[in-house]
């Protein structure tokens, strides 16, 4: 059975639907199986909606399909996409909006020409309200597509078995990690005992320094506090990379030989501490997590804690 791969970069149309505030891209991936069409689009950045729906349109060899974005998007026929074809990504409420659009190889087509399509089915959607940059998306609307996104958690949180916990015994074997990144250099403290926890400061006006609440709830930061001078250690001592920025703009990570040490925020406030390597070692909880947009695979498997409460989280399935 015959198999076709092609992949198209689309570019910005306009603006107001970035959820960071920068300039869209992304791609679309159209394989063809037999005669079997399935497309996948990755588009890191994208707002959620408040109302209304994303839709995917494409044209290959002339004939043109609509695809809903949030749901899989697959048709029985199609033609060859050896030729390339083109992709237009659309917000849809009362009238279709171009929001994104690309082509690739010797396919012909324009923007408003393929936005036409949507007006003449009739089936008009609704115009989403993007929400503003860095603003939490509703519980029950996330973005689309899931291609990656940061893991959401289990409605309980598993037994804590952290790779950034201090433990009475040896560095916990089921993280991805062989060492503790987290611990101070011998020759800075003289052995190779763990770093001691500096006193708990109380008030004051730094929240993260707050160490009065201790209730694990949303945004008590309880873990993080906990670790937070081992992970500005690691920080200060290792060089910043910037490979997994793509996929979480707003984080920061370290390189620590192959691995990676980071923090994903979330409004400006911690909200996964994490662990990634291009290895997968094993770990149930590790999350594949590509290099770039435009790389299937090649990558790292990444290691999420809640930064409330330390417990791993996973990706839920869809």
């Amino acid at each position: 059975m015959a198999y076709e791969k092609r992949i198209c970069i689309l570019k910005q149309l306009k603006k107001g639907f970035s959820a960071d505030g920068n300039a869209l891209s992304g791609v679309v991936y159209a394989e063809r199986t037999g005669k079997e069409l399935r497309v996948t689009l990755r588009m890191p950045g994208l707002s959620a909606l408040k109302e209304g729906r994303y839709v995917l349109v494409l044209q290959i060899n002339g004939e043109k399909f609509c695809f809903a974005a949030d749901g899989e998007m697959r048709a029985e026929e199609s033609p060859s996409v050896k030729g390339g074809f083109a992709a237009l990504l659309c917000f849809v409420r009362s009238d279709p909006e171009p929001v994104a659009f690309g082509i690739c190889g010797t396919e012909r087509a324009d923007a408003p020409s393929m936005l036409k399509v949507l007006s003449e089915t009739g089936k008009k959607k609704g115009i989403p309200t993007p929400m503003p940059p860095f603003q939490t998306p509703a519980p029950l609307e996330p973005n689309v597509p899931y291609a990656p996104g940061v893991p959401l958690p289990n409605s309980e949180p598993p037994e804590d078995m952290s790779p950034f916990r201090e433990k009475a015994t040896a560095y916990d074997d089921e993280a991805i990690a062989d060492g503790d990144y987290f611990a101070a250099p011998a020759d800075e403290r003289g052995n190779d005992a763990p770093a001691p926890q500096g006193e708990k400061e109380t008030g004051g006006g730094d929240p993260l320094s707050d160490e009065t609440a201790f209730v694990l709830t949303r945004g008590s930061l309880t873990y993080y506090k906990e670790i937070r001078d081992r992970l500005d250690e690691v920080f200060r001592k290792y060089p910043p990379d910037e490979r997994l920025k793509w996929a979480f703009p707003q984080s920061q990570w370290a390189k620590n030989g192959d691995d990676l040490i980071g923090i994903v925020y979330e409004e400006g406030i911690p909200r996964y501490l994490c662990v990634a390597s291009e290895k997968k070692d094993g770990s149930e909880n590790a999350v594949f997590v590509p290099s770039s947009p435009f790389s299937d695979g090649e990558g790292f498997y990444v290691v999420f804690q809640d930064a409330d409460t330390g417990a791993y989280v996973k990706v839920e399935s869809r």
